[in-house]
């Protein structure tokens, strides 16, 4: 098979007129000169994006720059898990990356259109996050007879999974039994259970109850020591509605028994006050919040940080009754880790707490990258997941972007590698009926490292191996592509890898490159190189617009599939840029760079940060 490669470098004349806005062309289909690629495709070895930044790197080696980082989805990754997956009447569910790169799901079902708690819980295993194996009941309600000797229902609700340092899976759900919930001398029916799996979630053992009382919402940290600590919603509706505050409970021998004991409070620790009125005599009791508790153990710190929802306000509704609103907050651990329980009408210091980071949101999910970038994710009053980034510290967050197309509630993430996060949300869209779980990875670019091995402009990416560090674009349509780079004393080199179903000739891919000069500002000293599956389109500087300017780069570009045949499936392409150290002032050190993608099939243009602002560009360190 003849190999698809045409070689085109800026000293040929170019037929493509001037375009100010960055990416789209004038006139698609009219490419850049040249003479025509000889032959036809070659079969491309793609690296997918989650099989590069796999080398070492160090705890919080991104945390001064973490402004920069931009999450992108993986629009290929995305997926509505409904009826033909067994997911019926989903919803909250939460996912999780196995030790062995297979994944586990999570939900429960609604008790009605109106009651989104659970009645049945439910899970399936994944091992490529594709196809999706339904495992069935995780828990299943049945038939009691409560305290006060009548009928009545056991439901679960809340599922959710966490791996140990051991391998071990446990599975954790709260229980409730309907008609004594509000009962303060019914605890003992309504609580905290979990069980353990050794084999992914095939199979179970040592299913136990370790918390009595009313609660919601469970979530478990794993300490370097060992313990493990279990984090939940605490609900005393005799004094506070559903909204009691932060409760936890732990365990120091891998999960088989727990402190405080059935039967004792746990360890009340994150709370504040919130009230209809605020209590004027001493018989009055103060209400409590800080619920749905998510968070993590700070990277290089013992110090936790949690994700909050907070009850603020509550408002009477349109039907006469009332709904409570919610804020996100952010609350902290001492600097220790240790936490010391709330008596009385205890509440954390302000100190350890920052309220109403969000002003009105709910459900939130607190991750943390290994580089230091945190990532905060919740619910919008638009019933859409928002997804902020945040600095290692999770004091400052950068503005929402919301990833999920569709809309929802109670929606969950999970750090799957090092540059990976997965989202899933529930997404009901097409009605309570037809809801689904949404799910999706998002990928996290930050600054990357230049490598030094020799490159040969000739397309060919077999020489890249020890070139790990790379960025990805790619959220919105299949297209997408990753690059990465390596600098010798005369030349920067660039490859990128486009992923592409539908090649044609108006699809096109741009990377954009200035210096590290600290304006942040668009200048002469920008340049922008446009190419596609034939090689360049044109190569362009910035002078109030992009302007074709020669600056002596090169393109070699090879494509596998069929252009204009959109009858079967393509690879897609790559190309290896090779750009003089002359044109692009590193002075600094650092270079920065911009990658975007133009989709012909969906018509939809992507870039990885906002291509007017360098300011906001991802850097390359040059050694």
């Amino acid at each position: 098979m003849k190999i698809g490669i045409r070689v085109l470098t800026t000293s040929l004349c170019f037929a493509l007129a001037l375009c100010i806005s960055c990416g789209k062309e004038p006139s698609p289909g009219h490419g850049g000169g040249g003479s025509k690629p000889t032959g036809g495709s070659v079969t491309l070895e793609m690296t997918p994006f989650e099989a590069l930044n796999q080398g070492p790197s160090a705890i919080n080696d991104h945390a001064s720059d973490w402004s920069r980082a931009v999450l992108k989805m993986d629009k290929r990754s995305y997926q509505d898990l409904g009826a033909e997956n067994n997911v019926i009447l989903p919803t909250y569910s939460r996912i999780r990356t196995l030790k062995d790169g297979s994944y586990i799901l999570g939900w429960h079902n609604t008790i009605s259109s109106s009651d989104a708690n659970g009645s049945d819980t439910y899970y399936a295993i994944s091992k490529d996050f594709k196809t999706w194996t339904y495992m069935g009941y995780l828990w299943k309600s049945y038939a009691v007879t409560n305290g006060l000797g009548n009928p009545d229902k056991r439901y679960f609700t809340n599922p959710n999974f966490f791996q140990l340092s051991n391998g071990e899976v446990i599975a954790v759900a709260a229980f409730r039994t309907t008609k004594t919930y509000g009962n303060a001398n019914y605890k003992n029916e309504q609580g905290i259970i979990v069980k353990r799996s050794s084999d992914g979630g095939r199979s179970w053992f040592g299913e136990k109850e370790i918390y009595h009382g009313p609660c919601w919402e469970a979530h478990m940290i794993e300490l370097p020591s060992g313990e493990i600590q279990c984090f939940f919603s605490e609900s005393r509706p005799w004094i506070s509605s559903s909204h009691s505050g932060t409760t936890m409970v732990y365990s120091r021998d891998g999960g088989d028994t727990w402190s405080p004991a059935l039967g004792q409070e746990g360890l009340r620790v994150m709370r504040k006050h919130w009230w209809n009125i605020k209590p004027q005599h001493a018989s009055e009791m103060w209400c409590y919040t800080y619920q749905m508790p998510v968070g993590v153990i700070l990277n290089g710190t013992s110090q936790f940080a949690f994700a909050m929802e907070s009850c603020n306000q509550r408002v009477i509704n349109s039907s006469g009754g009332t709904n409570d609103q919610f804020s996100i907050a952010i609350c902290f651990s001492p600097e220790d880790g240790q936490w010391i329980p709330l008596k009385g009408d205890e509440v954390v210091p302000k100190k350890l707490r920052i309220d109403s980071l969000v002003t009105r949101g709910a459900a939130p999910y607190l991750v943390q990258f290994p580089s230091g970038e945190t990532v905060l994710a919740y619910g919008g009053t638009d019933s859409k997941q928002h997804i902020k980034l945040g600095n290692a510290k999770a004091t400052e967050f950068a503005d929402d972007v919301i990833f999920l197309p569709g809309k929802g509630s109670w929606g969950g993430l999970d750090m799957s590698t090092p540059h990976t996060v997965l989202t899933a949300m529930r997404n009901s869209t097409a009605g309570h009926d037809n809801a689904t779980i949404a799910i999706a990875k998002l990928y996290l670019n930050h600054g990357i490292t230049a490598s030094s091995h020799p490159v040969k402009n000739d397309a060919d990416n077999s020489e890249w191996t020890t070139a790990d560090d790379a960025l990805f674009v790619g959220s919105r349509s299949q297209a997408q592509a990753t690059l990465r780079c390596s600098v010798d004393k005369d030349n920067y080199h660039f490859l990128v890898e486009v992923l592409d179903r539908t090649l044609s000739k108006s699809d096109f891919t741009y990377m954009l490159l200035a210096p590290d000069d600290g304006t942040g500002k668009l200048g002469a000293k920008a340049r922008r190189i446009r190419f596609g599956f034939e090689g360049v389109k044109s190569t362009d500087q910035y002078a109030g617009g992009w302007k074709e300017f020669d600056f002596g780069a090169k393109v070699t570009a090879a494509y596998d599939g069929t252009p204009g045949d959109n009858s079967d499936e393509d690879n897609g392409y790559l190309a290896e840029i090779t750009v003089p150290r002359s044109a692009i002032d590193a002075s600094s050190g650092r270079i920065l760079v911009n990658l975007g993608c133009f989709d012909t099939v969906d018509n939809v243009e992507d870039v990885i940060a906002d291509a007017n602002s360098p300011s906001k560009w991802m850097t390359v360190k040059i050694n």
